[in-house]
């Protein structure tokens, strides 16, 4: 703990000076169904400000909340990189926006994401909630629950987040807003639209109301990359009988390329709410949301075999910092599509007979589909080339040079490796709930909650590509590819020091893959490897060619979970100090049934001219075997909050609770899939249907002080300790084959029929605790003379640590926290007579990305530390019409991943600065 000591004391000071006040923040303690008009109201900063102050001071548990400043005007871009803002929260983001949200530490799958209250449908392979599915437009706000209530929904250990989209009663009359901006992509160059339109009206004396809102918003984005699939760690480079060296950590790869995305999204909302006497009302309400992401990924690959290094040079960590290689230098089409459509629809009635009893039942419905399945590619024509690797400087880009061939002659071109591939991800959430509360006349019992919960879960995850006997027919480089395929691309590569050739060859992925179908290639290949005329011809035909279809390693999971709960609140005094206490329980009781399908390994044969690559060979003609598995488990989870008011501007906080997370729901699959099959490396992955959830005592405490009504100074610190924390392991695992090809005994063959597999499985295996600090100033410099009086400023620092951190030194590090970084936050801003503009600076510490490289390296994967800087500036023109300009990461930074040390740099992310500009009209 005394680092984290050190670090908060370093920060305090600064904190305690520049002060802060974040224009959408504000913290409260209502439930999540629960309606906060004062948020969707609200109208200016200021006014946020002293309503976040009043909240935050009567709030019973440590809830923070995020609000647009008025309907349809978010603070951020995008609602992700609005929560950022808050004390110990952090993002990850996809082509430069936010999708993921960590809290304190924990990353999205520890995160339980509600909409309106209620479960939602995710559209990935496991819980996680993409954030960049819904438009900021579309939300009035979101809350952060950082300490338990029983009432909550289960299922998050880092925070539960409910996002809320606003109701036509709460507005009370008619409402309508209107916005329209055009966006500037520096790296593409191109200028996209962004509309958003909302109306709302109440009838019959205010007793029945009807919202609709609609969002549109496209962009033509650039990402400009390099990439390495990792460090292999331990292995020897150069020709085996007279190695350059040994027992090093060697670069697998060098991508460098662009990603030209088009994103566009549309998004829906409808509300209908009737309330025919102040005893009861009745909500209906849907969300529609379709996402596309149409991307096409140009780039140069360069593979560095290890044994076919000729030159190479390393440094005290025994990485290789530079090497001379012969092979093939790779043009690569492939893509990352996302075609994502989601439904919610849910009804709730509250009900209140007398002044003390509330009862609330509510139904959801949820669905959320990317039909990404077969709809993805990845191909590859070779030049046989040989080229040169240097790592990266400072805070650079790692070089590849000196290519022999010239890599802009179309007659070099070498067919190699094409497939069709995607994940299809599909979830139905439905979702029934019963809450009553009773509130006390006076007295120390303040009010009892009582409530159930059912909530069903599907997931059908479906791996949809092309035959594994197919994907690598022409590996090798043994067919020369049609000049007219190939013309002429001046790559786009990443800004920053490192040097990458930009005159390469393109092509179209689809025109290729119907050259490879074609017969006169499937002949060629019949020549060019000495098989009888026809065999290539029969293989295409086996498996329909480069089709996709699906495969082995698809599952589904299908979870119930049944959950009541009891809380009840106490207040009172001590002395002079006015107190309260929330305390409660919840029982859970969870049943899953997890299914998929397994493939059987049978030979690895080699491939002629490559001796990079193994051609797998499975049973039944590559059909799979289906599998099956049930398992349930019960937990209680109780809960306290304590508030004590120290004084008329002071309060004390205090929370302990017990959490759970379950566990990733692509875990639970029953299979086992083969990754990688590489001479230098065989791996192969699997599931464990058997998984217990994560568990964790939490404790939390905090001091607050209100010295005005808009400015807050907060310290909290807290403490989890997680049991069963899953590890995702690497074993060795024999597997049988026919060695048909006679492969000598070495490296993955490790016995005349055997090959040995480095196999990754989930388990129950480790004990962590994660502690941590969070800093937090909120103030106005309202006292200023005019015009400085329109300042304000907000700053937050969050230090966290942990029991389980990653040591470089240990090449047997099976168990690390991923995910856990420092954060912090500036947000200065000014407001006065019609005019506002805001620059937010936000800062993410270095974390362990990934314990174990998803690719063949099998090292770690850290992110550095990233700042970004966005500014936003409005001046009302008149009382209904606002004009705005934005800019979004405008100093241009760059996301850096690297191996294990840091001059190991695997991704090289530059996704450029945004700028927006439009009008915003409000009725």
């Amino acid at each position: 703990m005394s680092r984290l000591r050190s670090q908060a004391l370093a920060c305090c000071s600064a904190l305690a000076i520049i002060g802060g006040a974040a224009p959408a923040f504000a913290q409260e303690s209502v439930a999540p169904e629960a309606s906060a008009p004062d948020e969707i109201i609200v109208s200016g900063i200021r006014s946020s400000l002293r309503s976040a102050a009043s909240i935050k001071r009567n709030a019973d548990s440590i809830v923070d909340v995020i609000s647009s400043e008025d309907l349809g005007k978010f603070p951020d871009t995008n609602v992700a990189e609005s929560l950022q803002r808050i004390p110990g929260v952090a993002i990850d983001r996809s082509n430069g926006e936010g999708r993921f949200v960590t809290v304190r530490g924990f990353g999205p799958a520890f995160n339980t994401v509600l909409v309106n209250g209620r479960t939602f449908a995710s559209d990935n392979q496991g819980r996680e909630f993409s954030f960049d599915l819904l438009a900021a437009e579309l939300i009035s706000g979101a809350e952060v629950y950082k300490s338990s209530q029983a009432r909550l929904q289960d299922g998050g250990i880092g925070a539960t987040l409910n996002v809320k989209t606003p109701r036509p009663l709460d507005l009370n009359g008619f409402k309508a807003v209107v916005s329209a901006k055009g966006q500037y992509e520096r790296n593409s160059d191109k200028v996209t639209p962004q509309a958003f339109g909302l109306i709302s009206n109440t009838f019959a004396d205010g007793t029945f109301g009807v919202l609709a809102s609609v969002s549109y918003q496209k962009r033509d984005a650039q990402t400009r990359y390099t990439q390495n699939r990792g460090y292999i760690p331990g292995t020897t480079v150069g020709p085996a009988a007279n190695p350059l060296f040994t027992n090093v950590f060697a670069p697998r790869n060098q991508d460098v390329g662009q990603d030209d995305q088009s994103r566009e999204r549309i998004g829906v909302t409808g509300t209908a709410q009737y309330r025919p006497s102040d005893a009861l009302t009745f909500t209906v309400d849907g969300l529609y949301n379709q996402f596309n992401v149409d991307s096409r990924v140009q780039a140069l690959g360069s593979w560095f075999e290890p044994s076919s290094y000729t030159a190479a040079a390393i440094d005290s960590n025994r990485t290789i910092t530079s090497l001379t290689t012969n092979g093939n230098a790779d043009l690569i089409q492939t893509s990352n599509n996302r075609f994502v459509k989601t439904y919610a629809f849910g009804g709730n009635v509250e009900w209140k007979p007398n002044s003390q009893l509330t009862v609330k039942a509510d139904v959801s419905w949820s669905r959320a589909k990317d039909s990404a399945g077969g709809r993805n590619y990845f191909t590859v024509i070779g030049i046989p080339s040989r080229y040169s690797f240097k790592q990266a400087t400072g805070n650079g880009f790692p070089s590849t040079v000196d290519y022999s061939a010239d890599l802009a002659n179309a007659a070099l071109g070498r067919s190699h490796i094409a497939l069709r591939q995607g994940n299809t991800e599909a979830e139905r959430v439905l979702e029934y709930k019963l809450d009553t509360e009773w509130k006390s006349d006076g007295g120390t019992l303040d009010a009892v909650r009582f409530g159930l919960i059912n909530t069903n879960r599907s997931k059908n995850s479906q791996s949809i590509a092309t035959d594994p006997n197919t994907l690598c027919l022409y590996c090798g480089y043994n067919e020369g590819a049609s000049a007219s395929l190939l013309s002429p691309l001046t790559l786009n590569s990443p800004r920053g020091s490192g040097s990458v050739p930009s005159n390469i060859l393109t092509y179209d992925a689809d025109a290729y893959f119907k050259f490879l179908e074609s017969p006169a290639q499937a002949a060629a290949r019949d020549t060019a490897r000495g098989l009888a005329p026809g065999t290539t011809a029969a293989l295409l035909r086996a498996t329909n060619g480069f089709a996709a279809s699906v495969q082995p390693n698809s599952f589904a999971v299908s979870e119930k979970v049944f959950a009541g709960y009891v809380e009840a609140d106490f207040k009172g005094n001590l002395g002079a100090l006015p107190w309260v206490v929330n305390l409660g329980a919840r029982y859970v009781h969870t049943e899953l049934i997890a299914s998929g399908r397994q493939l059987a390994l049978t030979d690895l044969l080699s491939v002629p001219n490559d001796p990079t690559i193994y051609q797998a060979v499975f049973a039944n003609g590559g059909a799979p075997v289906a599998t099956a598995k049930r398992a349930s488990y019960d937990y209680f989870l109780p809960n306290i909050n304590v508030k004590v008011n120290l004084s008329d501007k002071v309060i004390a906080r205090f929370s302990a609770s017990r959490t759970l997370t379950r566990p990733q729901i692509r875990d639970l699959a029953p299979r086992t899939n083969f990754d990688v099959t590489r001479p230098a490396s065989l791996d192969a992955s699997g599931g464990n249907p058997d998984l217990k959830p994560y568990t964790s005592n939490n404790f939390d405490l905090s001091f607050e002080w209100y010295p005005t009504s808009t400015t807050t100074l907060s310290v909290a610190a807290y403490y989890k300790s997680i049991d069963d924390f899953i590890v995702q392991t690497r074993s060795a695992e024999q597997f049988a084959i026919a060695n048909a090809s006679g492969l000598p005994v070495g490296g993955g063959i490790t016995g005349p029929n055997t090959a040995t597999f480095n196999v990754r499985r989930p388990r129950n295996a480790e004990n962590a605790s994660v502690r941590g600090i969070e800093l937090n100033v909120v103030h106005t410099f309202d006292y200023l003379p005019s015009p400085l009086d329109g300042l304000g400023a907000s700053v937050n620092a969050t230090f966290v640590d942990s029991s389980a951190a990653f040591d470089v030194t240990s090449t047997t590090t099976s168990f690390a926290l991923e995910g856990l970084g420092n954060s912090y936050n500036i947000t200065g801003f000014y407001e006065k007579n019609g005019f506002a503009a805001r620059v937010a600076y936000n800062r993410r510490g270095r974390f362990l990305e990934y314990l174990v490289t998803p690719g063949q390296g099998g090292d770690p994967v850290f992110r550095r530390p990233f700042d970004q800087v966005d500014v936003r500036v409005s001046y009302d023109i008149t009382k209904f019409a606002q004009v705005f300009a934005e800019g979004t990461n405008v100093t241009n930074s760059r996301n850096i991943t690297t191996g294990r040390f840091d001059n190991q740099v695997l991704d090289y992310v530059d996704t450029g600065a945004r700028y927006a500009a439009g009008v915003r009209l409000n009725f």
